[in-house]
């Protein structure tokens, strides 16, 4: 009875307090547990630390560290071809002037003559048209022409000129020679042309060119014509046609005066070409294509009458093949002989210029050719040739895509600094290398030889100092051979440093992040040895290199890896609310044959620190094998608690920093103190997890 009476005890307890429970509806409950959390997990590997330089894989697997950057640029544009800006004022006189040409025909018929003759000549006037036949006939003043060009100018100083005159003998018997031709200015009196013509057969005629003699002229000329002789028919009879004549065709050509008041016809008053040369120095171009540039042209114009301008750079042509011209419309000068002037800009972007002068034996030398053209304005003007065209040009700007020729002797030395990224895989520490292989590779685009000294050379390191390249390379001219042309091809020079010539091992143990160089280039050493024919183009240059390779066969002293992860609780699937404390297993598996230190920094979004998971906790170094090379990796599991407070930190947490301090530890007999190899599977694994008290909620 006593075991009924408990069994119905305990049968009421647990219905009392079901029924309270169901009394009491939405009162929520909950107990405590523990979770085992896997947070993250990473590796540390140089392979993927390495950013700047390049790591390759021997054939036994281990590393090589492998690097190349730009030390040192010698730019053409800034350090070898300036052309410099050329100012050239010229004037040009009017030195060709002419007045228009004059066209005079001159006729005298055998009737006209006879008039002159008496009764003699009323003979022969009743015989038209019969046979006869003539005795000699001298007339000692034929006929006197005159002759107003006022239509073309009023007055001049002739300097020169020539009659073309073409005589026609059209009678039926021969003019002896020495027919008189006067030109003279029937104002002054002042003989132009005094002149005697050969016979001139019957039905038959001469041409003779007569230069006129400089003189003053009126625009009234008059022409005399005397001391004609007619041969006799002899023994032969001849028809007599009072129409019969002689004719005189004149053309007066080429009428150069210093001055005149005229109507000016259309002509050329300067056309001349000239070279201009500018100061290179020693540099001698042959041809230069320019990449941008101007030709700044001012003129003045001191002629009273409009001008048409053509400037031309002979031997400049743009990518089509056409000349560089420029045609402008200058102005006359006013009334008060104030000149006109304009002042115009050429752009010679892409043109190529020969520099060889007007016979191609030159250097550095533009030709030009300017041409002013007066146009016909039917305007009585007063010109002489003290008037002038001043013409100043500028060539400015000029930067060259191309150039040929003699580029000179040049010294350029630089003192400057260049970072140097090699090894930023590692933050800090030092390192000792088995060996390096270094070379300065000079690259040189410009058809110019030369040479090379690397005066000085520094490494700092911002954490181990600085230390001073020790060679046989330093301060010795090493040869730069030029580049070809056609394609261009630059000309590559290799000088290698390594342990055996130089102390680039320590150089590099710094961990530097620096060079500081002090570096001279020297061109064109021994002068014009390739008879003009340097050139180089814009983008021609030369550059000193770094190439460096090394093998990663080390001693390492406190050299850190730094590695950045995501960090977020939210991603284990947890809730992380109910997270109260717990242990956080930082589980290292190290097959570097180096130990190392870890330390793990959690940050927020912001980057702002939240808590040191770990901080300088030993992880054990890969065991070596008789090979001193590590097959399998050693876990080290590093503990850390963290309460409440902390737990709530690491809530915050976007971000887990992980650093290790590497060092070599001589803990493998037959290894010790020897430069280990690093290989391409060697890493360290690191894995997050956590073992959280989380509390579990619930309702009744």
């Amino acid at each position: 009875m006593k075991f009924t009476k408990t069994y119905s005890s305990a049968l009421l307890l647990a219905l009392l307090i079901l029924l309270m429970g169901s009394c009491r509806k939405n009162q929520s409950s909950g107990w405590n547990t523990q979770l085992l959390v896997p947070i993250v997990t990473t590796s540390l590997s140089l392979q993927n630390l390495v950013t700047d330089s390049t790591m390759k894989m021997n054939r036994d697997s281990s590393l090589t560290l492998s690097y190349s950057s730009t030390l040192y640029q010698f730019n053409l544009a800034d350090q070898i071809v300036q052309i410099p800006d050329t100012a050239i004022g010229q004037k040009f006189n009017v030195d060709s002037l002419s007045l228009p040409n004059l066209h005079l025909d001159f006729t005298e018929s055998l009737g006209q003559i006879a008039g002159q003759l008496g009764s003699f000549g009323q003979l022969i006037l009743t015989q038209q048209g019969q046979p006869s036949q003539t005795p000699t006939i001298a007339l000692p003043n034929v006929f006197s022409y005159g002759f107003d060009a006022s239509i073309l100018f009023d007055s001049a100083q002739l300097v020169g000129g020539e009659a073309q005159v073409t005589a026609v003998n059209g009678l039926p018997v021969a003019i002896a020679a020495g027919t008189s031709c006067i030109v003279r200015d029937s104002i002054t009196g002042n003989i132009l042309q005094d002149t005697t013509f050969p016979a001139i057969p019957a039905h038959d005629s001469i041409y003779i060119v007569v230069p006129l003699r400089p003189n003053r002229i009126s625009s009234h000329l008059l022409f005399t014509v005397g001391h004609l002789v007619i041969d006799s028919s002899g023994n032969n009879t001849v028809i007599i046609d009072t129409n019969n004549a002689i004719t005189l065709h004149v053309f007066v050509d080429k009428l150069h005066v210093s001055e005149a008041w005229a109507k000016f016809p259309a002509q050329n008053v300067i056309d001349q070409t000239g070279d201009v040369t500018f100061d290179m120095g020693a540099r001698k171009f042959s041809y230069i294509d320019a990449r941008s540039g101007f030709l700044h042209i001012k003129i003045s114009n001191s002629v009273p009458q409009p001008l048409y301008l053509q400037y031309t750079l002979i031997g400049a042509y743009n990518k089509l093949g056409q000349p560089l011209n420029e045609f402008t419309n200058v102005g006359a000068a006013d009334s008060l002989g104030h000149p006109a002037t304009i002042d115009t800009m050429l752009d010679i972007t892409g043109y190529s210029i020969n520099l060889t002068g007007q016979h191609g034996s030159n250097f550095n030398t533009y030709t030009q050719r300017v041409v002013c053209r007066l146009n016909y304005t039917g305007e009585t003007q007063h010109i002489t040739v003290q008037d002038s065209l001043n013409v100043k040009y500028e060539l400015i700007n000029i930067k060259p895509n191309y150039v040929k020729g003699y580029m000179g002797k040049d010294t350029v030395t630089n003192v400057d600094s260049a970072a140097f990224n090699f090894l930023n895989v590692f933050k800090s520490g030092s390192i000792d290398l088995a060996s390096v292989n270094m070379n300065f590779s000079v690259v040189n685009a410009i058809g110019v030889d030369g040479q090379i000294k690397i005066n000085n050379l520094v490494a700092r390191s911002s954490n181990n100092g600085s230390k001073t390249l020790t060679s046989s390379l330093l301060g010795q001219p090493l040869y730069v051979r030029r580049a070809t042309d056609f394609p261009l091809t630059p000309a590559v020079s290799n000088f290698s440093l390594n342990n055996s010539n130089s102390n680039i091992k320590d150089l590099l143990g710094i961990l530097p992040n620096q060079l500081q160089y002090n570096i001279s280039v020297q061109t064109n050493v021994h002068g014009n040895t390739n008879q003009y024919r340097d050139f180089a183009y814009l983008q021609s240059g030369l550059s000193v290199n770094l190439n460096a390779e090394i093998p990663l066969s080390l001693i390492a002293n406190g050299l850190v890896l730094k590695d950045t992860i995501g960090f977020n609780l939210a991603n284990t699937q947890t809730n992380v609310n109910g997270i109260s404390d717990g242990i956080l297993n930082i589980i290292a598996e190290n097959k570097y044959p180096i130990q190392g230190v870890l330390s793990m920094i959690i940050y927020d979004a912001n980057w702002n620190a939240l808590d040191t998971l770990a901080l300088n906790k030993v992880v054990a170094a890969g065991n070596l094998d008789a090979n001193c090379r590590v097959d399998q990796p050693t876990q080290s599991v590093l503990q850390e608690y963290v309460d409440n407070n902390r737990v709530n930190k690491l809530k915050q947490g976007a971000w887990a920093v992980v650093t290790s301090d590497f060092s070599t530890v001589n803990n493998t007999p037959g290894c010790n103190g020897q430069h280990l190899k690093i290989y391409s599977n060697y890493s360290i694994g690191i894995t997050l997890s956590a073992k959280f008290n989380y509390k579990v909620s619930t309702k009744l």
